[in-house]
């Protein structure tokens, strides 16, 4: 698996490149707080792929040797901040890739990979655009953003209850303040873990998403 150094300590990253000579726009995947990097990347990697897009997963966790992630470690202002200069210096080892496009890169979070995104975002210039699946920004993230914050993509389950839709809509509120391009998509009945029918759903406005603003 190839990999990057930050901070001093290397880290894994799970990489799909389409074939042939690029440059192709690049998905940075970021997985959520049980550190299961291929429940998502698995079955969206092909996906993309088809569509020339490259998907990278980023092993964010091994800069803290953390394995599961609990509140008190996301509370603590020592993991947070290392993971979003993780995330950093994963996009210059992405922009360097020879098929890589460097200036059509999005970000796709999931859970704490989608909190991690949007406050990478408030204050990064190099971001095309967002997926983010159930998630939020949060302070002191969301005082950083500004109008140039990139096009956002929104989807939550109405029925989540480790992170309250109360975050899609409140994401939803702000970024309307910002006068930033997004959507919002709900999904009723559907928790923090996605049925399989959502997961195509959440895949196909993936794809229209990423076609309009990546």
């Amino acid at each position: 698996m190839p990999n990057f150094v930050s901070g001093g300590k290397t880290i894994h990253i799970q990489q799909l490149e389409p074939s042939g000579p690029g440059p192709f726009p690049a998905i940075v995947l970021l997985h959520g707080a049980g550190g299961n990097v291929s429940l998502w990347f698995d079955p969206i990697a092909p996906y993309l792929s088809r569509l020339g897009i490259a998907l990278y997963a980023i092993h964010y966790f091994e800069r803290t040797g953390t394995t599961h992630a609990d509140d008190t470690i996301l509370r603590d202002g020592h993991h947070v901040p290392l993971w979003l200069e993780t995330i950093s210096d994963a996009l210059a080892y992405i922009s360097a890739r020879p098929k890589i496009d460097s200036r059509r890169i999005a970000l796709l979070g999931i859970s704490l990979g989608a909190f991690l995104s949007l406050a990478f975002a408030s204050t990064a210039k190099n971001i095309r655009a967002i997926v983010e699946i159930s998630g939020g920004l949060v302070p002191p993230y969301a005082a950083k953003a500004t109008s140039s914050f990139p096009p956002t993509l929104i989807l939550h389950g109405e029925a989540d209850t480790v992170v309250p839709v109360a975050q899609a809509h409140a994401l939803n509120t702000f970024l309307n303040q910002l006068g930033t391009p997004h959507q919002l998509q709900l999904f009723p009945a559907e928790g923090h873990w996605f049925s399989p029918g959502a997961r195509l759903r959440i895949f196909a406005s993936i794809a229209q998403f990423l076609g309009r603003y990546l």
